[in-house]
């Protein structure tokens, strides 16, 4: 194992890091805080300094690595980059320990929104700060998915697949910057449509903005406390939800899109079964929160609804989704959305899978003697390649019990420790407040134990439970 090649690709993501400093640090000088601007570039330099230094000292590996490489960088990468970005949340912020802080970045960079943090308490610096970390946690989250995961998984079902990924055995590191600047470039195009247009419709201009990249990014934290109807119009929420549920989309879908510009692939768009799932889940939802709720907040409902499933969880009324009975809500969130995605979750086409294998082994049971093939997205799938994913299903189902479990240990009761659980592996962090009404659990009320707890739960959604499972196995490090 190169550890050179690893070092030198953590030198490149200090150097990210120090654009996002340095982004920072102009909107701050712009808001005329200066005190801000200063901090964020001292921030950028010193972290600037170390990345460089990485870089340059790693030398003396040749340009091929292995997968076990490449999955240990993607774990420390997730590992690393909160620790970085929580220096705002420490020092310009109110967060009081360097934990609580990490949390915050935690929390931020893993696009879940369980934050501890009073937004009418933060400067306009620090808002757009969490919401420039969510937009990069989802782009990394997406590129990690194209190029990374679909190589480890290659030999499966291929949940991870896709035009983008072109990627030969070998040469992961090589297209890392490539695809994470083309997933950047959509996801940076979508906010800059879903800014202007938010604007447009009547919304504060800064909030729009940290909207938009905080939706792109399904990542759920505000620029203001409470419900959104407080400060931005139905026509801005309409359009925040519309870039939720693009968020939630399959990338590659959308990018094949914007890069060919043709009728055909815009339908592609809706007919793509995640897609396709993604709107049933959605009609679903809305019909339960009729029947609990009634047809009086129709409108509020369709809003709530997308902003839910598509797993960033922004509230546009206070009393919508709330009257749905938690288990249902917990069972969505846990679904997720695309594989290819800002989402959370399981990700639907493992979950169209299973029920796909699931439909032909009952099929084979009526009939013992028929050779009945499983079939999906017009290709035949061997059985062997359904143990990946009936694997992934028992990992992330054994995860969620020893999440509950934890908490438990760390003093939550549990009905609270089910919802938190949830809500961090899921990295659906308001889910907490929509299925807890009557607790008052707040994030702000979590102990150091329970903060670990989230933050391991948090990071092992995003890096993907059998990704991190496999570090600690002792036959990862005979590699």
């Amino acid at each position: 194992m190169a550890i050179n090649r690893i070092l030198f690709w953590l030198g490149r993501t200090f150097l990210l890091c120090t654009c996002l400093f340095a982004i920072t640090a102009l909107v701050a000088v712009t808001t005329r805080d200066i005190t801000a601007a200063v901090s964020m570039a001292a921030f950028g330099v010193s972290v600037g300094v170390f990345g460089l230094l990485l870089v340059m000292l790693s030398t003396g590996f040749d340009a091929r690595e292995s997968k076990s490489e490449a999955l240990l960088f993607l774990v420390i990468f997730w590992l690393l980059m909160p620790a970085i970005l929580c220096l705002p949340f420490r020092y310009l912020g109110p967060s009081p320990t360097l934990l609580s802080a990490y949390f915050e970045s935690v929390s931020a960079f893993t696009t879940t929104g369980a934050s501890r943090l009073n937004p009418n308490e933060l400067s306009p610096a620090l808002l757009f700060w969490r919401s420039l970390v969510q937009w990069i946690g989802g782009v990394s989250v997406a590129t990690f998915a194209v190029v990374i995961l679909a190589a480890i998984n290659q030999t499966g079902t291929g949940v991870h697949k896709s035009m983008l990924y072109t990627v030969q055995d070998g040469k992961l590191f090589g297209r890392l910057s490539g695809i994470g600047a083309l997933v950047a470039g959509v996801y940076m195009l979508l906010a800059l449509i879903g800014f202007i247009f938010m604007t447009l419709g009547g919304a504060p201009t800064f909030d729009a903005l940290c909207l938009a990249l905080s939706g792109v990014s399904t990542g759920g934290l505000t620029p203001r406390a409470g419900p959104l109807h407080l400060y931005i119009p139905p026509f801005a929420a309409t359009v925040l939800a519309i870039l939720c549920i693009l968020g939630a989309m399959n990338v590659a879908v959308i990018w094949d899109y914007l890069r060919l510009r043709k009728t055909a692939h815009a339908l592609r768009i809706v007919l793509n079964v995640e897609h396709r799932a993604i709107f049933v889940i959605l009609f679903i939802l809305v019909l339960i929160g009729v029947i609990f709720s009634g047809l009086g907040s129709f409108g509020d409902l369709i809003l709530d609804s997308a902003f839910f499933v598509s797993s960033a969880g922004f509230q546009y009324q206070v009393i919508s989704l709330d009257l749905i009975p938690p288990v249902i809500l917990i069972t969505f969130a846990l679904t997720g959305g695309s594989a290819l995605s800002t989402a959370g979750g399981v990700k639907l086409i493992r979950i169209l899978l299973l029920f796909r294998h699931l439909g032909t082994e009952l099929s084979r049971l009526s009939h013992p003697s028929r050779v009945i093939p499983v079939t999906f997205r017009s290709r035949t799938i061997p059985d062997a390649a359904f143990l990946s994913i009936w694997m992934y299903f028992f990992a992330y189902t054994l995860a969620f019990g020893i999440g509950i479990a934890a908490f438990g240990v760390v003093g939550l009761p549990l009905d609270d420790a089910i919802a938190s659980a949830a809500a961090s592996l899921s990295n659906v962090g308001p889910l907490l407040d929509l299925t807890l009404p009557e607790s008052g659990l707040t994030y702000s009320q979590f102990t150091n134990g329970q903060m670990g707890v989230g933050i391991a739960l948090m990071l092992m959604g995003r890096i993907e439970v059998l990704a991190a499972l496999a570090i600690i196995l002792p036959n990862f490090w005979k590699q």
